[in-house]
């Protein structure tokens, strides 16, 4: 199967478009991906050469000689308009959105939209809409896990909360405290996201750490760390801003734990969260410290079932 992938570049939705082809994949489908990025697609040049059916207005050169796509995939905002027009020069492909989009969906052939999107108003029931539980995501649980083993995982500043080190550094300090006086040895690792102030492992308590607690910054973890550590992870501790890393570690089957960060905005991905740690996906920090245990939670396969429902629907490739 041929897909071409437009791509914003940011982490997030490139892990989407990613859970969506290692799904592929392992339904036994070969898949060849060509990753383009937006800023090389011309909007006007796609739309002139649809008009004249191909005799004006170029292809981005990354898309020269290139084999026509079956699935054209697109994951951001700024996506949308490249992606119906790429779709509109190859008519035989089928697109595919990983959002709720801006734009009218019928626009698109198929849509796979992370529920949490979806909070208020409610979807309405369509062929060709897919109502995820969360984001996707490359990973699954490969069962190796090792007991008393946390990560913590570290983000920032986003449209919805704010950043505020102190109240980060407060709830670190007060779980490293409480996992110290478990009677079994504790592993904690702690890594920052690209979004993470250089600020913060500057603060003067870590400059004098706790001895059970490993640090590394993500400007020193290669490819594949953070996956890997997911894997191996027991627990989870995620900041509300990181919504792709709270579902990452849902997938990959490891207990999440929940530290606050400041609200400055209510919109459905903040009231998903919220529901989401009512029933218990994500467990409170405050919880923790009050002795509520983790709850055993579903299997998240979001990948696998996405995929399921695209073949169900005689995608070809």
């Amino acid at each position: 199967m041929n897909i071409w992938h437009l791509s914003d570049h940011k982490a997030g939705h490139v892990a989407q478009a990613r859970g969506l082809f290692v799904a592929l994949e392992r339904c036994g489908i070969t898949v060849n991906v060509l990753d383009i990025s937006v800023s090389e697609v011309s909007s006007f040049a796609l739309m002139m050469r649809f008009f004249s059916h191909g005799r004006i207005g170029q292809l981005p050169s990354i898309l020269q000689g290139q084999s026509a796509p079956d699935l054209i995939v697109g994951v951001g905002h700024a996506t949308h308009w490249p992606l119906i027009l790429l779709k509109s020069c190859f008519p035989k492909a089928q697109s595919v959105v990983l959002m709720r989009p801006t734009l009218p969906i019928s626009w698109f052939d198929f849509a796979i939209v992370p529920a949490h999107d979806y909070v208020d108003p409610e979807p309405k029931v369509s062929d060709h809409v897919f109502v995820s539980k969360g984001v996707l995501n490359p990973l699954t649980n490969q069962h190796r896990h090792e007991k008393n083993r946390h990560l913590i995982l570290i983000g920032g500043a986003s449209k919805r909360y704010a950043y505020s080190e102190e109240v980060l550094i407060q709830q670190i300090a007060t779980l490293l405290d409480a996992l110290s006086n478990k009677t079994t040895p504790q592993t904690v690792i702690l890594t920052t996201s690209r979004r993470t102030p250089s600020s913060f492992l500057d603060h003067s308590f870590f400059k004098n750490k706790p001895n059970n607690l490993q640090v590394f910054p993500v400007t020193e973890t290669p490819q594949g760390w953070l996956f890997e550590q997911l894997q191996l992870a027991e627990t989870v501790w995620v900041t509300r801003d990181s919504g792709s890393m709270l579902f990452e570690a849902l997938t990959a089957g490891c207990h999440v734990g929940l530290l606050t960060m400041p609200q400055i905005k209510e919109d459905t991905v903040t009231r998903a969260t919220d529901l989401l740690s009512e029933q218990r996906f994500f467990l409170p920090l405050n919880a923790y410290l009050d002795r509520e245990e983790f709850r055993a939670m579903p299997q998240l396969q979001e990948a696998d079932r996405a995929v399921a429902w695209l073949l169900s629907k005689n995608l070809q490739g």
